[in-house]
């Protein structure tokens, strides 16, 4: 009978090499296992979607709430504020899915420059607007001043805070050049145009008397500078620069701005006066104790605080709900922060990463922001809280920069 042989050349083969190993005195060295990577923990985009979800609702209560008292002045119905919201939200999720949805090329080489152009341009007219104002006593045709405020372009209750569009496409533009530039970010040069622009558009905002956005874009700016590779000397010299230019728009350009510092530095001298939102926005988060007075029923409304669901909404936030439910807001914020920068360390290209970071930077500045001017940290600056706070173009573009954040996540 003849015998069968079984294991083939392959089993010939590692039987020689057993041989082999045990002739030399050797043992055959160990096969090396396959290793696939895995990835753990909850999906960024989901938590992206998940928080910015209940930003948006709590905020459209929260506006609801904190707005009625001053609706009903001056609309006739309680409801008048938050529908404006309302129709801004679902334009804005809107957006964001659309946004969602175009690759990142698209937004690298077809929307990054000509966005940015547009931004510098309706930036410049509401600058032009200012001049006039200032100079003749009457501003440009659809620029709006609103509490002495001239950032607005518009017509009736449609109105649009260049502002908010000049994020997005500074960030997408930065983002563009730097990812160009390479390893050219390590001199002045292959800086130039990064700070040209980025001053530029800063410049053109602070004329429009937005401090807190120029402050804002230019911490935008050096975080993406940094995430680009420019060393930290180079950092230091152009915040260096950067602070002393800001000192020198507070105090230069509007005497308004040295009053808010003061009324910051010692707001019981300036109670009665600039410092009285920020004074009747401390009292509101200390009535609020731990778990609040309760949903509705917040007495800063009624007329002590100014601007109770725009700039301050999170001192009604926490009268109504307490410590309890301003920390929740934060965590939801920090939250977000986390999810964006997972995002951005997944990106596989560098202009997606330098975007994802800097929408997240974006997004947690200003909040940081907002959160430090509610609770007496910071000088008055008049800036949102993202996805919470009233304000229609600031509530889409913050949308729109979430929906190009998700555009990221689905390419990495």
């Amino acid at each position: 009978m003849t015998a069968t042989r079984r294991g083939g050349a392959g089993s010939s083969t590692k039987r020689g090499r057993t041989t082999a190993a045990a002739r030399s005195g050797r043992a055959a060295p160990p096969r090396r296992p396959e290793i696939s990577v895995v990835r753990r923990g909850p999906d960024p985009s989901t938590m992206v979607v998940v928080t910015v979800a209940l930003l948006c609702g709590l905020g459209v209560v929260m506006v609801y709430s904190a707005s009625s008292v001053t609706a009903v002045r001056t609309l006739g119905h309680s409801w008048g504020i938050v529908m404006r919201q309302a129709v801004w939200l679902v334009l804005g999720v809107a957006a964001a899915y659309g946004a969602s949805r175009v690759p990142w090329r698209i937004w690298r080489d077809r929307v990054a420059l000509p966005l940015m152009l547009v931004s510098v341009a309706l930036l410049g007219y509401v600058a032009l607007g200012v001049l006039a104002q200032k100079a003749t006593g009457s501003a440009l045709p659809f620029v709006i001043s609103v509490n002495g405020a001239t950032r607005w372009v518009g017509a009736g209750s449609m109105q649009f805070q260049p502002s908010d569009l000049a994020k997005p496409a500074l960030i997408l533009w930065l983002a563009r050049l730097l990812s160009e530039k390479g390893r050219d970010v390590r001199t002045w040069e292959g800086l130039r145009p990064v700070l040209i622009w980025s001053g530029l558009t800063c410049g053109l905002v602070v004329f429009g008397d937005d401090l807190g956005t120029t402050m804002l874009l230019g911490a935008v700016t050096l975080a993406m500078v940094f995430m680009a590779g420019a060393p930290l000397p180079k950092l230091g010299a152009i915040a260096g620069v950067s602070i002393g230019l800001g000192g020198l728009a507070i105090v230069g350009l509007e005497r308004f701005r040295v009053t808010r510092i003061l009324a910051f530095l010692d707001p019981d001298k300036y109670r009665q006066g600039a410092g009285w939102q920020l004074w009747q926005s401390q009292i509101g988060l200390a009535s609020g104790g731990v778990f609040g007075t309760g949903p509705g029923l917040a007495r800063s409304k009624w007329g002590f605080l100014p601007e109770a669901h725009t700039d301050f909404i999170l001192a009604v936030i926490g009268e109504e709900l307490g410590l309890v439910g301003s920390l929740i807001v934060l965590g939801l914020f920090v939250v977000f922060m986390a999810a964006g920068c997972a995002i951005g360390m997944r990106a596989r290209t560098g202009f997606t990463r330098l975007v994802a970071f800097g929408i997240t930077t974006w997004i947690g500045v200003q909040a940081l922001i907002n959160i430090g001017v509610t609770v007496g940290t910071l000088p008055t600056k008049g800036i949102t809280l993202p996805f919470v706070s009233y304000g229609g173009s600031s509530l889409l573009m913050s949308l729109v920069g979430v929906g190009i954040l998700l555009s990221v996540a689905r390419e990495a």
